[in-house]
Protein backbone atom coordinates (compact mmCIF):
# COMPACT_ATOMS: atom_id res chain seq x y z
CA UNK A 1 0.00 0.00 0.00
CA UNK A 2 1.10 3.84 -0.89
CA UNK A 3 1.63 6.31 1.98
CA UNK A 4 -0.90 8.87 2.18
CA UNK A 5 0.11 12.62 4.23
CA UNK A 6 -3.12 13.47 4.90
CA UNK A 7 -6.51 12.25 5.47
CA UNK A 8 -7.73 15.51 3.99
CA UNK A 9 -5.65 14.42 0.62
CA UNK A 10 -8.15 11.83 -0.43
CA UNK A 11 -11.58 12.48 0.31
CA UNK A 12 -13.44 9.05 0.77
CA UNK A 13 -16.66 8.20 -0.97
CA UNK A 14 -20.30 8.42 0.58
CA UNK A 15 -22.00 6.12 -0.80
CA UNK A 16 -19.83 3.33 0.56
CA UNK A 17 -19.52 4.90 4.55
CA UNK A 18 -22.00 2.71 5.53
CA UNK A 19 -21.04 -0.32 4.47
CA UNK A 20 -19.27 -2.33 6.97
CA UNK A 21 -15.55 -3.73 6.18
CA UNK A 22 -16.15 -7.46 5.92
CA UNK A 23 -18.37 -6.31 2.64
CA UNK A 24 -14.86 -5.51 1.12
CA UNK A 25 -12.78 -8.12 1.90
CA UNK A 26 -13.51 -10.94 -0.31
CA UNK A 27 -9.58 -12.01 -0.87
CA UNK A 28 -6.43 -10.72 0.83
CA UNK A 29 -4.65 -13.91 -0.52
CA UNK A 30 -1.25 -12.42 -0.77
CA UNK A 31 -1.97 -9.01 0.48
CA UNK A 32 -4.42 -8.53 -2.80
CA UNK A 33 -7.47 -6.69 -1.43
CA UNK A 34 -10.33 -6.82 -4.11
CA UNK A 35 -13.41 -4.84 -4.09
CA UNK A 36 -16.77 -5.61 -5.84
CA UNK A 37 -17.44 -1.86 -6.59
CA UNK A 38 -13.65 -1.39 -7.63
CA UNK A 39 -12.95 1.53 -5.06
CA UNK A 40 -9.28 2.42 -4.55
CA UNK A 41 -7.98 0.64 -1.61
CA UNK A 42 -7.20 4.15 0.02
CA UNK A 43 -10.78 5.13 -0.48
CA UNK A 44 -11.59 2.04 1.37
CA UNK A 45 -9.60 2.65 4.92
CA UNK A 46 -10.54 6.41 4.83
CA UNK A 47 -14.14 5.47 4.82
CA UNK A 48 -13.73 2.85 7.21
CA UNK A 49 -11.73 4.88 9.45
CA UNK A 50 -14.35 7.74 9.58
CA UNK A 51 -16.61 5.49 10.72
CA UNK A 52 -14.62 4.52 13.49
CA UNK A 53 -12.60 7.44 14.59
CA UNK A 54 -10.60 5.69 16.57
CA UNK A 55 -7.42 6.96 15.26
CA UNK A 56 -8.52 10.39 15.34
CA UNK A 57 -9.21 10.09 19.14
CA UNK A 58 -5.94 8.37 19.72
CA UNK A 59 -4.03 11.47 17.88
CA UNK A 60 -1.21 8.80 16.55
CA UNK A 61 1.95 10.20 14.97
CA UNK A 62 2.06 7.35 12.21
CA UNK A 63 0.07 4.26 11.59
CA UNK A 64 -1.11 1.22 9.88
CA UNK A 65 -3.55 -1.22 9.41
CA UNK A 66 -2.12 -4.74 9.04
CA UNK A 67 -3.67 -8.49 8.52
CA UNK A 68 -2.60 -10.69 11.11
CA UNK A 69 -3.41 -14.13 8.96
CA UNK A 70 -0.70 -12.70 6.03
CA UNK A 71 2.58 -12.57 7.81
CA UNK A 72 1.19 -8.78 9.82
CA UNK A 73 0.94 -7.46 6.04
CA UNK A 74 0.61 -3.85 5.51
CA UNK A 75 -2.77 -2.77 3.90
CA UNK A 76 -2.72 0.69 4.86
CA UNK A 77 -0.34 3.20 6.46
CA UNK A 78 -0.26 6.86 7.25
CA UNK A 79 2.41 9.04 8.34
CA UNK A 80 1.54 12.37 10.21
CA UNK A 81 3.84 13.84 12.03
CA UNK A 82 6.85 11.29 13.06
CA UNK A 83 9.97 12.13 11.58
CA UNK A 84 12.72 9.57 11.54
CA UNK A 85 15.81 12.49 11.32
CA UNK A 86 14.93 12.52 7.27
CA UNK A 87 14.36 8.68 6.61
CA UNK A 88 11.47 7.54 5.21
CA UNK A 89 8.81 6.76 7.94
CA UNK A 90 7.89 2.72 7.20
CA UNK A 91 7.30 0.03 9.87
CA UNK A 92 10.67 -1.45 8.51
CA UNK A 93 12.44 2.21 9.42
CA UNK A 94 11.01 2.13 12.55
CA UNK A 95 12.09 -1.46 13.21
CA UNK A 96 15.66 -1.00 11.95
CA UNK A 97 16.51 2.08 14.04
CA UNK A 98 15.17 0.20 17.30
CA UNK A 99 17.65 -0.43 20.04
CA UNK A 100 18.22 -3.93 19.37
CA UNK A 101 16.97 -5.22 22.84
CA UNK A 102 13.95 -3.54 22.56
CA UNK A 103 13.31 -5.00 19.25
CA UNK A 104 13.73 -8.17 20.25
CA UNK A 105 11.65 -8.00 23.06
CA UNK A 106 8.96 -6.12 20.77
CA UNK A 107 8.74 -9.17 18.47
CA UNK A 108 8.66 -12.06 21.00
CA UNK A 109 6.19 -10.41 22.47
CA UNK A 110 4.28 -9.75 19.45
CA UNK A 111 4.61 -13.47 18.55
CA UNK A 112 2.70 -14.64 22.29
CA UNK A 113 -0.04 -11.90 21.36
CA UNK A 114 -0.96 -13.33 18.13
CA UNK A 115 -1.63 -16.73 19.37
CA UNK A 116 -3.30 -15.47 22.17
CA UNK A 117 -5.66 -13.50 20.22
CA UNK A 118 -6.32 -16.24 18.21
CA UNK A 119 -6.42 -18.68 20.88
CA UNK A 120 -9.11 -16.48 23.14
CA UNK A 121 -11.32 -15.22 20.56
CA UNK A 122 -10.83 -11.47 21.27
CA UNK A 123 -13.84 -9.11 19.90
CA UNK A 124 -13.06 -6.34 17.41
CA UNK A 125 -11.66 -3.23 18.95
CA UNK A 126 -10.73 -4.52 21.69
CA UNK A 127 -7.21 -2.76 22.87
CA UNK A 128 -4.76 -5.09 23.28
CA UNK A 129 -1.20 -3.97 24.62
CA UNK A 130 1.15 -1.08 24.57
CA UNK A 131 4.84 -1.11 24.21
CA UNK A 132 7.29 1.24 24.57
CA UNK A 133 11.39 1.52 22.89
CA UNK A 134 14.03 3.22 22.44
CA UNK A 135 14.93 4.41 18.73
CA UNK A 136 18.19 6.05 17.41
CA UNK A 137 17.26 7.29 13.57
CA UNK A 138 19.65 9.54 11.71
CA UNK A 139 20.39 13.29 12.05
CA UNK A 140 18.15 13.17 15.73
CA UNK A 141 19.08 12.34 19.03
CA UNK A 142 17.57 8.98 21.06
CA UNK A 143 13.56 8.74 20.63
CA UNK A 144 11.25 7.18 22.81
CA UNK A 145 8.46 5.44 20.91
CA UNK A 146 5.03 4.01 22.30
CA UNK A 147 3.31 1.41 19.42
CA UNK A 148 -0.25 0.80 20.77
CA UNK A 149 -2.24 -2.49 18.98
CA UNK A 150 -6.12 -3.08 18.56
CA UNK A 151 -7.82 -5.95 16.55
CA UNK A 152 -10.46 -4.18 14.72
CA UNK A 153 -11.85 -7.12 12.07
CA UNK A 154 -12.26 -10.85 12.29
CA UNK A 155 -13.06 -13.12 9.06
CA UNK A 156 -16.29 -15.02 8.55
CA UNK A 157 -14.37 -17.84 10.76
CA UNK A 158 -13.93 -16.34 13.42
CA UNK A 159 -10.06 -15.76 12.91
CA UNK A 160 -8.95 -12.57 13.75
CA UNK A 161 -8.05 -10.65 10.68
CA UNK A 162 -6.95 -7.09 11.01
CA UNK A 163 -5.27 -5.11 13.48
CA UNK A 164 -4.82 -1.33 13.88
CA UNK A 165 -0.93 -0.19 15.07
CA UNK A 166 -0.17 3.22 15.80
CA UNK A 167 3.27 5.31 17.37
CA UNK A 168 3.21 8.32 19.90
CA UNK A 169 6.62 10.09 20.12
CA UNK A 170 6.53 9.78 23.90
CA UNK A 171 10.25 11.44 23.69
CA UNK A 172 8.89 14.96 25.63
CA UNK A 173 7.08 12.51 28.56
CA UNK A 174 9.67 9.98 28.92
CA UNK A 175 13.26 10.73 30.10
CA UNK A 176 14.63 7.27 29.36
CA UNK A 177 12.89 3.99 28.93
CA UNK A 178 14.76 0.88 29.50
CA UNK A 179 14.62 -2.17 27.15
CA UNK A 180 11.66 -4.54 28.36
CA UNK A 181 9.89 -1.84 29.72
CA UNK A 182 5.96 -2.18 28.51
CA UNK A 183 2.44 -2.00 29.80
CA UNK A 184 0.02 -4.32 28.50
CA UNK A 185 -3.79 -3.55 28.95
CA UNK A 186 -7.30 -5.27 27.76
CA UNK A 187 -10.66 -4.92 28.56
CA UNK A 188 -11.47 -5.05 31.78
CA UNK A 189 -13.28 -9.03 31.37
CA UNK A 190 -9.95 -9.28 29.58
CA UNK A 191 -7.56 -8.79 31.96
CA UNK A 192 -5.95 -11.78 32.91
CA UNK A 193 -4.40 -11.64 29.42
CA UNK A 194 -1.48 -9.47 31.12
CA UNK A 195 -0.54 -12.32 33.63
CA UNK A 196 -0.63 -15.17 30.94
CA UNK A 197 1.78 -13.10 28.41
CA UNK A 198 4.14 -12.28 31.62
CA UNK A 199 3.91 -16.21 31.73
CA UNK A 200 4.81 -16.96 28.03
CA UNK A 201 7.15 -14.46 27.64
CA UNK A 202 9.02 -15.87 30.88
CA UNK A 203 8.94 -19.32 29.27
CA UNK A 204 10.26 -17.89 25.68
CA UNK A 205 13.32 -15.65 27.40
CA UNK A 206 14.64 -19.25 28.52
CA UNK A 207 17.54 -18.51 31.33
CA UNK A 208 18.98 -15.07 31.52
CA UNK A 209 23.19 -15.40 30.53
CA UNK A 210 25.41 -12.39 31.68
CA UNK A 211 28.78 -11.25 31.09
CA UNK A 212 31.46 -11.44 33.61
CA UNK A 213 33.58 -8.28 33.99
CA UNK A 214 36.46 -9.81 31.99
CA UNK A 215 34.32 -11.77 29.66
CA UNK A 216 32.51 -7.76 28.68
CA UNK A 217 36.37 -6.57 28.31
CA UNK A 218 37.38 -9.46 26.10
CA UNK A 219 34.29 -8.47 23.60
CA UNK A 220 34.47 -4.81 23.56
CA UNK A 221 38.35 -5.47 22.35
CA UNK A 222 37.19 -7.89 19.74
CA UNK A 223 35.01 -5.39 18.81
CA UNK A 224 37.02 -3.32 18.39
CA UNK A 225 38.97 -5.89 15.97
CA UNK A 226 41.73 -6.46 18.25
CA UNK A 227 43.79 -10.00 17.99
CA UNK A 228 44.20 -12.17 20.93
CA UNK A 229 47.57 -11.20 21.14
CA UNK A 230 46.69 -7.85 21.20
CA UNK A 231 43.92 -8.50 23.76
CA UNK A 232 46.01 -10.29 25.96
CA UNK A 233 48.91 -7.16 26.23
CA UNK A 234 45.93 -4.90 26.70
CA UNK A 235 44.40 -6.51 29.97
CA UNK A 236 48.01 -7.85 30.97
CA UNK A 237 47.03 -11.45 30.68
CA UNK A 238 47.97 -14.31 28.42
CA UNK A 239 47.14 -14.85 25.05
CA UNK A 240 45.71 -18.67 26.03
CA UNK A 241 43.58 -17.16 29.01
CA UNK A 242 42.03 -14.94 26.58
CA UNK A 243 41.18 -17.44 24.10
CA UNK A 244 40.00 -20.07 26.70
CA UNK A 245 37.44 -16.75 27.78
CA UNK A 246 36.59 -16.85 23.97
CA UNK A 247 35.96 -20.45 23.74
CA UNK A 248 33.91 -20.52 27.36
CA UNK A 249 31.50 -18.04 26.09
CA UNK A 250 31.00 -19.54 22.61
CA UNK A 251 29.70 -22.32 24.59
CA UNK A 252 27.73 -20.64 27.26
CA UNK A 253 25.72 -18.74 24.93
CA UNK A 254 25.61 -21.95 22.02
CA UNK A 255 27.40 -19.88 19.30
CA UNK A 256 29.62 -20.88 16.39
CA UNK A 257 31.70 -17.94 16.46
CA UNK A 258 32.42 -14.50 17.99
CA UNK A 259 30.87 -12.42 15.27
CA UNK A 260 27.48 -14.48 16.38
CA UNK A 261 28.36 -14.35 20.26
CA UNK A 262 28.70 -10.37 19.79
CA UNK A 263 25.26 -9.69 17.89
CA UNK A 264 23.25 -11.52 20.98
CA UNK A 265 24.95 -9.56 23.35
CA UNK A 266 24.16 -6.54 21.14
CA UNK A 267 20.55 -7.68 20.85
CA UNK A 268 20.58 -7.90 24.69
CA UNK A 269 21.81 -4.59 25.49
CA UNK A 270 24.63 -5.91 27.37
CA UNK A 271 27.70 -4.66 25.44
Amino acid sequence: MSTSASPSQSKSRTSNSSRPISSYLTDLAGGTLKTADGYPDDSIWKSFLADHPVVKFQRPDYFLIFHYTDSCKILYQENINLDLGGANVTLDNIYKYLAPADLLHMRQTDKIMIQLIQERKLLPWDYIYKICANISSPNTEMKRLMRSSILIHRDQQGKSNLGLMYFHDVSGLVSSIKPNNYEIACEPELAFLADEIENRLKKSEGPKINLTRRETEILRCIRKGMSSKEIGTALFISTATVNTHRQNMLRKWEVKNTASLIEKCVERDLL
